[in-house]
């Protein structure tokens, strides 16, 4: 599945956007004509780009939703427009589709200075500036009036998503773009929104928060650095697309596969190549492989396929109990066609769903807007696999909580490993 990769905002804000290219620096003369050329191109290349646009996007509709933006240029706000498109847009339900959000440019949007992530058992704020140290590894209980939950459901409308794992993945920045919780009426007068937390000796924690705008380099501190909590393999030399090592004491092979693209620092065959010299030159100190595709939000899936040749070559490692692939919402794209692919090998799949359906829209390409800058992708290629509508759901299923997290514990290696 090639294309453009969502790129993994990892810790700061847990989830996953394509940065937008350089936009106009400044705003056009006259901002209403410009939006009316912007939204003439998007009705018009649009339609003629995406995949199955007629059965994915009833044209009646698509027209009067064009039509209601652009009648009123004048009272609506950027904010609203782009909004606007991107609710459009998500209206078909389609993961690779959608309006980037805007974060360069005269178009800039704003953020929470924190990071959040969903866990088995709630929101957790995961990453902060200074100010709002004190959040670090609470449970969000309230941003603004809502409930993390109740907030999902609002924003919901924007965000293009096949599967519910994939909307919770995304909603994390949606959740703390200051544009996003305007339209919803979470915004206080001042500019700030109400963030309520929950302490684990019961009391809760109350910070109004100040929004910046999106590119902002404030420092940020991470609950990990903050907490000293072990890296593990999960996170040693995150900044590589793939890596690996036996783990000491359990005769596992693990394998961080986390982007289906060559590394700058070294080809992927030539990685597999040097990996599976190791296994050969221990033969007895490998009887599992664990292949962690929980971060792999994709790009070529032809990458990978030095790796599956090794472990087919391999029997006694692509055994039924001796593979397994963790998965994860963010298995998205080409890294849902490696675990696809890896279970077609017998591995077995432990963690979460992936954040996409087996068949999808794919082979993504970007329109973008002459005057806004806005990018708005679409997908030319529909790869169908089995039925419609269907994900690919763990053999094991695993989740982890806030305490999991606070404590260090990677549950789904683990019972990979303890299998």
């Amino acid at each position: 599945m090639m294309g453009i990769r969502p790129l993994l905002v990892a810790a700061t804000f847990s989830a996953l956007l394509t940065p937008q290219t350089p936009a106009p620096p400044t705003a056009p003369g006259d901002r209403v004509a410009a939006w009316r050329e912007d939204l003439a191109i998007f009705a018009r290349e649009f339609p003629a780009a995406q995949k199955d646009f007629d059965k994915l996007y009833p044209r009646a509709r698509f027209d009067e939703a064009i039509g209601a933006l652009t009648r009123d240029l004048a009272a609506t706000t950027d904010a609203e427009i782009v909004l606007g498109l991107s609710r459009l847009v998500a209206s078909a339900h389609v993961g690779h589709t959608y309006v980037r959000m805007p974060t360069s440019g005269w178009l800039t949007f704003h953020r929470l200075p924190i990071g959040l992530q969903w866990f088995s058992d709630g929101l957790a704020v995961t990453a902060a500036t200074e100010p709002y140290r004190d959040a670090l590894g609470l449970r969000v209980t309230r941003i603004g009036t809502l409930t993390p939950e109740m907030l999902e459901s609002a924003i919901a409308t924007y965000i293009s998503y096949e599967r519910d794992a994939w909307l919770r993945l995304q909603g994390q920045t949606y959740m703390v773009a200051e544009e996003v919780l305007r339209a919803v009426g979470q915004v206080d007068a001042d500019g700030r929104v109400a963030l309520t937390l929950a302490r684990p000796d019961g009391s809760t924690l109350t910070m109004r928060v100040a929004t910046a705008p999106w590119p902002d380099r404030t420092p940020v501190t991470y609950l990990v650095t903050a907490r000293n909590l072990p890296p593990g393999p999960t996170r040693t030399d995150p900044a590589r697309y793939y890596r690996y090592e036996i783990l000491p004491g359990t005769k596992t092979l693990y394998v961080r596969y986390s982007r289906c693209a060559d590394d700058p620092q070294q080809p992927f065959a030539a990685f597999a190549q040097e990996l599976f010299a190791t296994v050969d030159a221990n033969p007895k100190a490998v009887d599992r492989v664990i292949v962690d595709l929980r971060a792999n939000g994709g790009d070529d899936s032809r990458v990978i396929q030095p790796l599956l040749d090794g472990l087919r070559a391999r029997k006694a490692l692509s055994a039924r109990g001796h593979l397994y692939a963790l998965t994860g919402p963010a298995t998205f794209s080409s890294g849902l066609l490696a675990a696809w692919s890896l279970k077609l090998m017998n591995a077995v799949l432990v963690g979460e769903a992936p954040g996409e359906n087996l068949s999808s829209y794919a082979e993504v390409r970007t329109i973008t807007l002459p005057n806004s800058g806005l990018i708005i992708q679409y997908a030319t290629k529909f790869n169908r696999i089995g039925n419609d509508n269907v994900g690919l759901e763990p053999d094991i299923r695993v989740t982890r909580s806030i305490a999991d997290l606070l404590a260090g514990r990677d549950t789904a290696l683990e019972a990979a490993i303890g299998r």
